[in-house]
């Protein structure tokens, strides 16, 4: 086991100040032990790593050998029996490409709980993405700048976009080091294999960083690290924290010239190190290239501490971190389908207004109006595609969409939202609606029923209604409008879903309109 460690040995530390993050990646298995100031702020202590490279089963078979379960299970007892010394209670364990990857990942899964009592979680390329972002933006200013980050690990490349901080997009490439090292091998001509590999990908990388040139460029991951202690060594360069694009070009030549071998006992690095180096290197650049980025800065973030921020952060403030993220998505549509944005604000401002003044009926919390608010924001981007059916294509394009903030299920239950905008009822006959839950199902009705109530109060893109009060009596819910003139066609808009309101929530709808300007 390699350990790094921050602090002396015989450091006396309060243990309920300590908390503990795992990554299971396609290279190896991490720990990180972390305390927290008075202020909750986190500080890394020490970081264990075991070598248990999953993506060699993962990313060729497709099936974890039973000799590669053990490793991973032994690895994990390891860990557990640091948790217990430390007497640590607070961490939480994610796994990433590798095992989504992998048929049999449920199986190593289940095997981690039952023997050590560690749960693992596996999350999404999205989730990784954002848990690093997370992990960036607390250590480099990202502010009035148009970023591209780029995390590099085993099994994927995670890309994301930022402006002005905000997480506007976000994909996951499979071009991770393990996965190319595996699918190409150690051949003489492996330069020329990656290359031409890469030229399949490179379409979509092109299409994800758009033709806005990166103002700032930021790389994570133990590669990313590795390539600044590397150029310093043998290129002179600077700092082992940033490298130029020419420079990282030359290091790569340096690099294939060199063997296996050559790179251990020249370079000094570990044998699972050695091998994907020149992958990752040549990754970086290819991306670097593409977004027009001069230079490369690798800053002490990674997974592993995004992971602890947000646990020391706690539920509100990642939540907030989610918001945003989410509304920074919203606003890069306008560009890209066309949205008319001041439209879907309102309607937004509308449905939200509802959602609060009913919480005593559906008992929804924060994610679920954050749903909403999402829904309303966005609900038109099917026209895009083609204004029939458009409620269909919206429902797709979200559901393919990288969200970053918003889980598998949420995703989903936010398509079904925007799906059913108009048009047809929710229907266990839609196989999309009938694979939810039934708390699922629940909610798409409640919250498609206020959306269509927000959309219904801005019939035609009027603006007439600037607000809307609800009166609750006798299981009626009335609706007092406030606005611009007469409102009859907003009134008779609403009128037109009182029906599928009542499914939604049981109670008869009733409309009473004042007409004072606001």
């Amino acid at each position: 086991m390699e350990v790094i460690s921050y602090i002396a040995d015989d450091a006396v530390l309060d243990p309920g100040a300590l908390v503990a993050a795992i990554d299971v990646g396609s290279n190896a298995i991490r720990l990180g032990v972390a305390t927290r100031d008075a202020d909750g702020v986190p500080t890394m202590l020490q970081r264990y790593r075991e070598p248990v490279r999953l993506g060699h089963d993962a990313f060729t078979s497709g099936i974890l050998s039973q000799q590669t379960m053990d490793s991973a299970v032994e690895a994990f007892l390891q860990f557990r029996r640091i948790l217990d010394q430390h007497k640590i209670t607070v961490y939480r364990a994610a796994a990433t490409s590798a095992l989504r990857d992998s048929v049999n990942g449920q199986q190593l899964i289940d095997r981690i709980q039952q023997e050590t009592g560690i749960e693992l979680k596996l999350i999404s390329g999205e989730e990784e993405a954002r848990l690093i972002h997370y992990s960036i933006a607390r250590r480099v200013d990202l502010s009035n700048k148009f970023t591209l980050l780029i995390d590099m690990g085993g099994g994927s490349v995670e890309v994301t976009l930022c402006d002005n901080g905000e997480v506007v997009a976000s994909q996951s490439f499979k071009i991770g080091t393990v996965r190319l090292l595996e699918m190409m091998g150690q051949t003489g001509d492996f330069n020329t294999l990656l290359s031409e590999y890469l030229d399949g990908t490179r379409k979509k990388l092109s299409e994800q960083i758009g033709k806005r040139k990166a103002d700032l460029c930021v790389a994570t991951g133990g590669n990313a690290s590795a390539i600044g202690e590397i150029a310093v060594q043998i290129l002179g360069t600077d700092s082992s924290t940033s490298i130029k694009r020419k420079e990282l070009k030359k290091l790569i030549t340096k690099l294939s010239s060199l063997s296996f071998e050559e790179r251990i006992r020249d370079l000094g690095l570990r044998p699972d190190r050695a091998d994907v180096i020149l992958p990752a290197a040549m990754v970086f650049h290819e991306i670097m290239s593409l977004a027009g980025a001069k230079s490369m800065h690798m800053p002490d973030a990674s997974l592993l501490d995004g992971i602890i921020l947000e646990m020391v952060d706690g539920e509100e403030l990642t939540f907030l971190s989610q918001r945003r993220n989410l509304l920074a998505w919203t606003r890069t549509l306008k560009k890209k389908y066309h949205v008319d944005q001041k439209y879907g604000v309102q309607v937004s401002k509308l449905a939200l207004s509802l959602f609060d003044q009913l919480t005593s009926i559906h008992k929804l919390g924060n994610r679920e109006r954050l749903l909403l608010e999402i829904a309303a924001l966005v609900h038109e981007i099917g026209m895009y595609v083609r204004v029939g059916g458009y409620h269909h294509h919206a429902a797709y394009l979200i559901s393919v969409s990288p969200l970053l903030g918003l889980s598998k299920h949420e995703k989903q239950v936010l398509s079904q939202i925007v799906r059913y905008q108009r048009k047809a009822a929710p229907s266990d006959t839609h196989a999309d609606f009938a694979a939810l839950q039934a708390a699922d199902q629940k909610k798409v009705w409640q919250l498609s029923a206020l959306l269509r109530l927000g959309i219904a109060l801005n019939r035609e893109r009027r603006d007439r209604v600037s607000s809307v009060r609800v009166q609750l009596d006798h299981k009626q819910i009335e609706l007092h409008l406030a606005g611009d003139g007469d409102m009859l066609l907003e009134q008779w808009a609403v009128l037109q879903v009182a029906d599928y309101i009542e499914q939604a929530f049981g109670e008869k709808l009733h409309i009473d309109i004042t007409t004072a300007s606001q």
